[in-house]
């Protein structure tokens, strides 16, 4: 899992932020993380709440990293005060639920009913607040409003348009600003991964490190010049071209679930329309706007009416070949 990293990078004012509050005991119950996805805010999450449980009656003002044995109980998701909220994963389905629904977290309130001892701190990390339905959200604004002794949220936030204003006049707010190609250099090789070109992986991805990973993983490097060609030139696409790539994601076995093969497609297209701007070519951008939201849609309505991944690429490269 993401937070079992000890590397942390290009965060470091919003750990001190976070530090001097819990040092001067003016925590707030309900923190929103926001900025795009795949910086590190869920890692950050899990390092402020390992540091809360590790502060005693003389609390640090500065963070550190204690590879401890809250850090390995939180590792193995075993610490009783700490609570993980995220889409439920289908078995049968073999992908995660569409959404979060107000049924998916109704843990919160018996994990903050439990009151063996108000002096300690109970955090529930929920990632993310974008996943959540209407009507979980109205659910998640009801616990914030009435936070019990010593809780806290700590509230993942990608997409601002996604998060009820009443959440969030009632949240203290921390921005994260993208990671810069010198931290996510570092961060890359304190994984182990090494890529020879990083700035084309920096600049496709955004800075998005979870995103590279998955690139790097699933080995896309080997479909992504073809790929990009198809969406400059859809004179390109044949006949077996969907067949091709639909041989490429039964074939890889790192390759896990559809979600990621999807991601990377909408990720190169919308990189490709974005470069098109920038160099003020016209050609192509908006049948490559019209195939990204087709793919995106396409793709939902997979997950919802479970029809056969294949059947999607099939449709997508026929509407791509004739847009």
């Amino acid at each position: 899992m993401e937070f079992k990293t000890q590397h942390i990078l290009g965060h470091k004012k919003n750990f001190i932020k976070l530090s001097r509050l819990i040092k001067k005991n003016r925590l707030p119950n309900s923190i929103i993380f926001q900025g795009t996805k795949g910086i590190g805010k869920t890692t950050s999450a899990y390092r402020i709440a390992q540091f809360i449980f590790e502060q005693n009656d003389t609390p640090s003002e500065l963070y550190q990293f204690n590879n401890s044995d809250i850090y390995q109980k939180i590792c193995n998701n075993s610490f009783p005060n700490l609570l993980f909220i995220e889409k439920p994963w289908l078995e049968d389905k073999k992908r995660f639920k569409n959404q979060i629904h107000k049924d998916d977290i109704s843990a919160i309130k018996k994990f903050y009913a439990n009151k063996e001892d108000d002096r300690l701190y109970r955090i529930c990390i929920i990632d993310s607040i974008d996943d959540f339905s209407t009507e979980a959200s109205n659910s998640l604004l009801k616990l914030i409003e009435e936070p019990p002794n010593n809780s806290l949220f700590i509230i993942i936030n990608h997409n601002k348009s996604k998060l009820l204003e009443t959440i969030k006049s009632r949240s203290f707010i921390l921005n994260f600003s993208n990671l810069k190609l010198d931290d996510y250099s570092k961060l890359l090789k304190s994984e182990n991964y090494r890529y020879s070109d990083i700035e084309k992986l920096y600049e496709l991805n955004a800075g998005d490190i979870q995103s590279s990973l998955n690139y790097i993983d699933n080995d896309f490097d080997s479909i992504d010049d073809h790929f990009k060609s198809l969406l400059l030139d859809n004179s390109k696409i044949k006949i077996n071209t969907a067949s091709h790539y639909v041989a490429f994601f039964n074939d890889n076995s790192k390759l896990e679930n559809s979600d990621d093969f999807i991601s990377y497609m909408l990720l190169r297209t919308k990189k490709t329309i974005l470069e098109l701007l920038k160099e003020k070519k016209s050609k192509n951008i908006f049948n490559l706007i019209k195939s990204y939201y087709f793919l995106d849609k396409a793709y939902k309505n997979q997950k919802i009416y479970n029809l056969s991944f294949d059947h999607i690429l099939i449709k997508y490269f026929n509407y791509l070949k004739n847009a």
